[in-house]
């Protein structure tokens, strides 16, 4: 019943935008289904933001308003974190994501997991940066890339006391030590050891402190 009304609104609907002769009102209905799907699949993830921000609050870490959240029950942050305005954080499949305490991330980072994402200590992460343990496939040159699906998953860790400038971009499998600085607009696409100073594209050692 509920359908048939649905059908009928949209038929109406139809009728009053005037639509050419032989035109049906299905591509509406099919662009209408489309963008409200879309539209609440943004308002669920706004709304896991905002129980991930309290729930962040009652650990005593504070996150600032716009996070979009994916899997936050696999996401841990632990207490002294700040992260700024419109993180994207998500995990996908068994994905896990750790931020260690007293980190501080910037304005419109992401984040994302399939399997492992472990921030240490007193990270500082700068604004816009984007770190994922995975990407997109991409070997198959007939077939979109969006349809070839994502790559295998390969662990990143961030060692305590690291300081990652704006706009970097961590690969999956990158493993950085203790106290290494990323200098802004890096492609890390390899582990580098504690005290590294690296930057560019791909990143490279610069010195070590």
């Amino acid at each position: 019943m509920e359908i048939a009304v649905v059908l009928m609104v949209f038929w109406r609907l139809s009728i009053s935008l005037h639509l050419p002769s032989g035109c049906s009102f299905m591509p509406l209905l099919q662009r209408v289904i489309f963008g409200l799907r879309w539209h609440w699949t943004f308002v669920k993830r706004r709304l896991a933001g905002f129980r991930f921000r309290v729930r962040c609050f009652a650990r005593g870490a504070y996150v600032e308003s716009g996070a979009l959240v994916i899997g936050s029950r696999r996401i841990e942050v632990m207490p002294g974190v700040v992260i700024q305005r419109r993180l994207f954080l998500f995990t996908r499949d068994q994905g896990r994501v750790f931020i260690g305490s007293n980190s501080r991330i910037g304005a419109d980072a992401t984040i994302g997991a399939a399997r492992e994402v472990h921030i240490g200590n007193r990270v500082l992460i700068a604004a816009r940066c984007m770190i994922a343990d995975y990407s997109h496939e991409f070997s198959r040159p007939e077939m979109p890339i969006m349809d070839q699906g994502p790559t295998a998953s390969e662990p990143i860790r961030i060692g305590d006391g690291t300081w990652i400038g704006i706009n970097v971009c961590i690969l999956p499998g990158v493993i950085l030590g203790s106290n290494c600085v990323v200098g802004a607009n890096s492609v890390v696409t390899k582990s580098f050891g504690q005290g590294s100073v690296i930057g560019g594209i791909p990143a490279r050692l610069l010195k070590t402190l």
